[in-house]
């Protein structure tokens, strides 16, 4: 009675979970919908070819005509089976990108017909990429010889590796291989990429210090699906996160590490959290006395005191312009230079041979500077982005008062430029509302960290508006 129980409690499990589960992406190989193919990776009709040692080629697709498999036409010097002497993974197949952004629990299952030397000697790999084929997270391998003589469907679970992933690849290989006993290799057909729609909350909270209440600006607020920073005032949001039962982790300058479990996310709702942080109390002294001066416009000069006594030794400061390191120097005094207009707000660390201090009393200046005749930007033109924070993307929006030359870029906090969103020649922005869409990535298509970026908006070559936006991944 007890083991009935159980069986049907598993298959209640099974059909539940494959009624919440949803086709992210499937091939059936019958067109090459944009692998990359290497070595002897073809896809075509199987013609039961190879098999000089294990089993050959099965003799017909599991479905349709084609598969994606290794020598299924007799290429090689060994007709239907892999080469000898292969180097590490030099046959592959890589999978176009999958966006799984909106799902969770992602798992790979396909038809199997795999053929292939214990691993003593011969080597099939299958392996998974979150961030388009730059580095790869090995899932399976064979740990012993693999002699399919029929069509078998594994399934593999990428939820630690693909959840809420926009640029999934996965990659099948072959190699390395010894210089003897050649088998058929890879077979695969039906291949499906499933997973359950997520459902999104938000999290949303204060960082404060647990003895005094003050507010704790700059604290790393982490998560599974996201990271973010607190502002000045100790604020933080978490967006884009799934709901259930969620953790935060958070750190802050002269402070010990803080963890908050069970946070219920709701749908469509934002969950409050209060982190009250305790300071640690074996830090080494901070720098004193820290100044900033706004000089020829656009550059901001530091100067601070050296901590107060400490047996440790004093190795070097670390300058903090929004809550990010920028320069480690030697001596007591900065210049940050060629500022573009916003808020800026810095702090400075102590570095010892015994580690670093907690935070000096930050300082703030405003670096608003106009062009040739100081003309302002005029105050019907606005200039803002929807939604910020974001998670992908983000619409920065600007109105014209009358046509105009302009130019829309992207900066990251050290003021270096990310993108140009969009340039209007002379008169092809008219007036009236327009935007441009920023997706988080850089002129070379490279998506960029999380954090705080600026999107500035140039008029005529003389005169800016600059805004701010919060990326969170």
């Amino acid at each position: 009675m007890i083991r009935k129980f159980f069986t049907i409690a598993a298959l209640l499990f099974l059909l539940l979970s494959s009624l919440c589960s949803e086709t992210i992406w499937s091939d059936d190989f019958e067109i090459n919908s944009g692998w990359l193919l290497s070595g002897e990776f073809q896809m075509a009709a199987p013609q039961g070819l190879g098999g000089e040692y294990g089993n050959p080629d099965p003799p017909a697709a599991y479905g349709g005509i084609k598969v994606l498999g290794v020598d299924l036409t007799g290429i090689g010097s060994f007709p239907g089976d892999y080469e000898n002497n292969l180097g590490s993974r030099e046959y592959t197949a890589i999978s176009p990108p999958i966006d799984c952004s909106s799902f969770l629990d992602v798992q790979l299952s396909f038809m199997r017909w795999l053929n292939v030397e214990q691993p003593a000697y011969d080597h099939a790999y299958i392996d998974v990429s979150n961030d388009d084929g730059t580095t790869w997270l090995e899932i399976w391998t064979n740990a012993s010889v693999i002699t399919d003589n029929s069509w078998n469907q594994p399934t593999y679970d990428l939820s630690a590796i693909a959840d809420l992933q926009s640029n999934v690849r996965i990659r099948f290989s072959i190699g390395s291989t010894d210089g003897s006993w050649q088998y058929s290799g890879w077979n695969i057909d039906n291949l499906l990429i499933s997973g359950a729609e997520a459902v999104f909350g938000a999290i949303e909270g204060n960082t404060v210090d647990a003895i005094n209440n003050d507010p704790i600006a700059f604290a790393q607020v982490m998560s599974p699906f996201g990271n973010t920073i607190s502002n000045e005032e100790g604020y933080f949001l978490l967006t884009d996160i799934p709901t259930g039962n969620q953790s935060i982790s958070v750190t802050a300058l002269g402070y010990l590490a803080y963890t908050q479990d069970d946070i219920m996310v709701v749908e469509n709702d934002t969950t409050y959290v209060l982190c009250e942080l305790v300071p640690d109390p074996d830090l080494p002294p901070e720098p004193q006395n820290l100044e900033a001066s706004v000089y020829n416009g656009n550059n901001v000069h530091l100067t601070w005191e050296e901590p107060n006594y400490s047996r440790d030794i004093l190795l070097a400061y670390n300058v903090y312009r929004n809550g990010i390191i920028i320069q480690s120097v030697l001596e007591e005094e900065y210049f940050d230079l060629n500022l573009i207009n916003g808020q800026y707000h810095y702090f400075v660390t102590a570095v010892y041979d015994t580690g670093e201090s907690a935070a000096s009393d930050p300082v703030s200046v405003l670096i608003n500077v106009t062009d040739i005749g100081n003309e302002e930007i005029p105050a019907a033109m606005l200039l803002y982005s929807y939604p910020n924070p974001f998670h992908q993307v983000t619409r920065i929006a600007f109105s014209m008062p009358e046509a105009a030359h302009v130019t829309l870029e992207v900066y990251n906090i050290k003021g270096q430029r990310v993108k140009t969103l969009k340039t209007f020649p002379s008169g092809s922005c008219w007036m009236g509302t327009r935007e441009a869409v920023w997706d988080g990535k850089d002129s070379n298509n490279k998506r960029v960290s999380s954090g705080i970026y600026f999107y500035r908006l140039k008029v005529n070559n003389k005169t800016e508006a600059v805004q701010k936006c919060l990326l969170l991944k």
